[in-house]
């Protein structure tokens, strides 16, 4: 994938949070939920710090070879989340443009908010799409999103991160922008 074959106007910007959504925070979360279909078959727990599903990254992978796609990491991992999207398979991981994620950005605000904010002002994407379980708490990044009409912000539930569902929506907007 060769990123950046856009012009302003033009693509999809997706903008990916690490922990609570590609890595899940806590045990696999198969055991508490048994009646929960909408989970991927398997997890693999490398350390106590990355758990992730191969599956879904695997299907990540296809919904990001797109050429209209730019992924780019909003995460507080910031410069290490090449590192965490190339141990875990996301290719051209390391390609990927991370934004400002740390704190609170010099006008109060979230730094992630500030950061998207000021990105998609600059790239003028016809969608995103962010994911972050932070997002659940943080009601003004929502309305902000809501208020665009071409921002969708998804926030997961952090022990089990993106669902087949989830992604299954993200290939429908990427579809639904062509």
């Amino acid at each position: 994938m060769v990123l950046g074959r856009r012009t302003a106007e033009q693509g999809i910007n997706i903008y990916f949070d690490i922990d609570g959504v590609l890595n899940l925070y806590g045990r696999d979360p198969r055991p508490d939920s048994p009646g929960d279909e909408d989970l991927w078959e398997s997890y693999r727990s490398q350390s106590m710090m990355v758990t992730y599903s191969p599956d879904m990254i695997e299907r990540l992978n296809t919904v990001l070879e797109d050429p209209e796609v730019t992924p780019y990491w909003l995460t507080t991992w910031e410069s290490e989340a090449g590192w965490f999207g190339a141990h875990v398979g996301l290719r051209d991981a390391r390609e990927w443009t991370w934004l400002p994620a740390v704190g609170m950005s010099p006008a109060g605000q979230w730094q992630k908010f500030a950061s998207i904010r000021r990105h998609v002002r600059t790239t003028r994407p016809s969608m995103a799409i962010w994911f972050d379980d932070d997002l659940a708490i943080q009601d003004d990044a929502r309305a902000w999103a809501d208020r665009t009409g071409f921002v969708h912000a998804h926030s997961p539930e952090p022990r089990i991160g993106l669902r087949p569902s989830d992604v299954d929506r993200l290939a429908d907007l990427v579809g639904s922008a062509r």
